[in-house]
């Protein structure tokens, strides 16, 4: 069965040099980037793909967590929450509870992708087991982005994760399927989504521009260069292959194209 409906929701507006989202390309000119999530509704349940920033992180990074992030301190200046809401807001406006939630895929554990997890207990955590692993113990420019207050709540003893090493199709019908696409991060994927309009992917940060996307200019700070290009690759190929239209995350224009909320693709 195909998804009924895919909603676009924003929660946050980053804004970066140029050169980081697009491998050094247009240094000191400024790339706003969205940092949006996105819910799906199935016949058979809900699933956001990635939870957003959190917006308590953003107000108080001093105190973000276990331990504090203090190092988000200069980067969260140039974050405007105000250009979102959390999700759980955006799920009220739509009339759900985050209890009504069956699974949240993680594209990857960054701080723009995993803030608000904590809202979401009840749900089914779909991750790359190489990203689970890598994201308690970053090293290199990646430890910036990994923050233990976004997902420290995954060690719970009740917590329902599920780490895969593959492809994993959340309801059986080939109608939401997560594929790895590393190189970002160790365990990113992206995900296809099958509409009755037709099939989209969410490419997540497998590239961070469309221009990106199409020249092969990923972001500077990619764990791997080489995985990068390869999972481009195959990403194009997939595209190709399911006739689908290609949605880059953190793309402006990318992302103008979805409708906002409440409307939806269909």
């Amino acid at each position: 069965m195909p998804v009924e409906r895919l909603y676009r929701l924003n929660t946050a507006t980053w804004t970066l040099d140029y050169s980081a989202a697009t491998q050094l390309q247009q240094p000191g000119e400024p790339f706003p980037g969205r940092c949006p999530c996105y819910l799906l509704e199935h016949p058979d349940g809900l699933v956001l793909f990635d939870t957003g920033v959190s917006h308590e992180m953003a107000a108080d990074p001093l105190s973000y967590g276990p331990n504090g992030a203090p190092h988000m301190a200069d980067f969260v200046e140039t974050l405007d929450t105000s250009a979102g809401k959390p999700p759980v807001e955006h799920l009220a406006d739509l009339g759900y509870e985050p209890s009504d939630v069956d699974t949240i895929v993680m594209s990857h554990l960054h701080t723009d992708h995993a803030g608000n997890l904590d809202s979401f207990p009840e749900a089914t955590i779909v991750v790359q087991k190489e990203e689970l692993r890598y994201a308690f113990w970053p090293d290199g420019p990646q430890r910036l982005f990994y923050l233990e207050g976004d997902f420290h709540d995954l060690r719970r003893l009740d917590a329902d994760v599920k780490a895969i090493t593959d492809e994993y199709d959340v309801f059986g019908d080939g109608s939401v399927v997560a594929f790895p696409t590393p190189g970002h991060s160790p365990g990113h994927q992206s995900l296809e989504v099958t509409l009755e309009s037709g099939t989209t992917i969410l490419a997540a940060d497998a590239a961070n521009s469309r221009v990106g996307y199409e020249q092969g200019l990923v972001a500077s700070f990619v764990w791997s260069l080489e995985d990068s290009m390869d999972s481009l690759t195959a990403l194009k190929d997939r595209a190709r292959t399911s006739d689908a239209d290609v949605i880059v995350h953190h793309d402006p224009e990318d992302q103008d194209r979805l409708p906002d909320p409440p409307n939806a693709l269909e």
